[in-house]
């Protein structure tokens, strides 16, 4: 599956949606849409078409799985990691190890000036990695 770019970058930005991704195996489109556990029923609906289409013809999709916790949490840490030691490093840290790693973390990155880009540019990148990985897992478990 030599998937182009823009699609790799279009399926990690839709990620942390919470919907459920699919890819035509042939064509490459993409074709999302909420998850039904997480979701009501309105939101379902106004989906349909793009749930049908993958219904339709589920031997033609790949479903890319969502990151998972583990791995959203190995990001945030090899970005603190990533940083000299200072303030924000210690900070960022202590966000990690304590209650609500998630939810602390975030506070403390949008209050770290520049850290904060630098903190989605490399986020940006590991997710395409992440991206990039599932999908050749898809192409291998088709082989």
């Amino acid at each position: 599956m030599g998937v182009p770019k823009e699609k790799i970058k279009e399926i990690a930005d839709i990620l942390d949606t919470g919907f459920r991704i699919f890819i035509h195996k042939s064509t490459y489109e993409i074709v999302s849409f909420p998850d039904e556990e997480h979701s009501d029923y309105a939101e379902m609906d106004d989906r349909q078409e793009e749930i049908d289409k993958v219904e339709s013809d589920p031997d033609s999709y790949a479903e890319v799985d969502k990151m998972s916790s583990r791995y959203s949490f190995q990001i945030m840490e090899d970005f603190a990691a990533s940083l000299p030691e200072n303030n924000t490093r210690a900070r960022l840290f202590q966000a990690l190890e304590g209650k609500k790693p998630f939810a602390n973390f975030k506070i403390q990155i949008d209050r770290s000036g520049g850290y904060r880009d630098m903190w989605f540019a490399f986020r940006d990148e590991r997710k395409l990695r992440w991206v990039e990985r599932e999908l050749r897992l898809l192409v291998e478990s088709e082989s």
